[in-house]
Formats: C-alpha cells, structure tokens, sequence
C-alpha cells in the first residue's frame, strides 16, 4: 500500500467491493471498456496486478498489467477520474506498478498511449519505442 499525501490510498483491487468504483472510472473517462461490464470485470479479475487509488473511500484512479512474471509487463490501463487528473494520481500509480516490476527483472515494459500523454510517459522515464530502432504493431478494430 502506498500513501499520496494524507487523503489518497494505493492498493490493491478487492473485485466484489471495488469494481464498481472501477467501472465508474472507465465510465468517466469514456473509455469503451464501461460499455461491457462484464468483460471489464473479467479483465479486472485475471489481471496480474490491479491496483485503486481511493480518496475519501472513492475510486479515483486505477491501473491493471498482464505479466509473464518473468521478464515482460503490459500497462494494460491506467486512467484517473477527469476532475482528479494533473494532481499526481496516476503519477503514484504507475510508481507502483514500475516498482513492482523491477527493470533489473522486468525488461520489457511496455503500454500503448495516447498521444496526448505522451509527455506524462516521458517525465515517467519511458520511451517511445521508435527512440530504439523498434517499431511497434497492432491489430485492433477501427475506431
């Protein structure tokens, strides 16, 4: 558990008790995700770490990976609640997640962004992967 000033909490998700608050989250952001509850709660549920960033016994803020616990991570999500962004919530939260991947072990770690975050990842110590010669993939549906 890690403690942002006095009012917020990061831990990790307890799905009965949490995933409402969760799902508000994605709600709010308008991600596609709150669209299909029950898939996000299954993704929720066998992610490798889900952590919550709870203020005053609100959900704030969340994070999920996927992992194969030996030397690749996926930032699968991290998202904040709109009207608590740019006060250090998802700063804390992907802290957390690093941290419990350690760089040393974990030396793949990698999320997709969107481009207005790109300077948030940045300031995080990340990279874009064409910074190393890489080019990265994805099969996804059109928007």
């Amino acid at each position: 558990m890690t403690t942002i000033g006095a009012p917020t909490q990061i831990r990790q998700v307890e799905v009965a008790d949490d995933f409402p608050g969760i799902l508000a989250v994605y709600a709010a952001n308008n991600w596609s995700h709150a669209r299909t509850p029950e898939r996000l709660r299954t993704a929720v549920e066998r992610a490798d770490l889900a952590l919550v960033a709870v203020q005053d016994d609100v959900i704030v803020g969340f994070v999920r990976t996927m992992s194969d616990g030996a030397f690749a991570v996926y930032i699968a999500d991290i998202l904040v609640l709109p009207d608590r962004q740019g006060q250090g919530t998802g700063r804390e939260l992907l802290r957390t997640v690093l941290d419990h991947y350690p760089l040393e072990t974990f030396h793949h770690q990698v999320l997709i962004a969107e481009r207005d975050a790109d300077g948030f990842y940045r300031r995080m110590g990340m990279s874009a992967v064409g910074a190393f010669g890489l080019t990265a993939f994805i099969r996804t549906q059109k928007k």
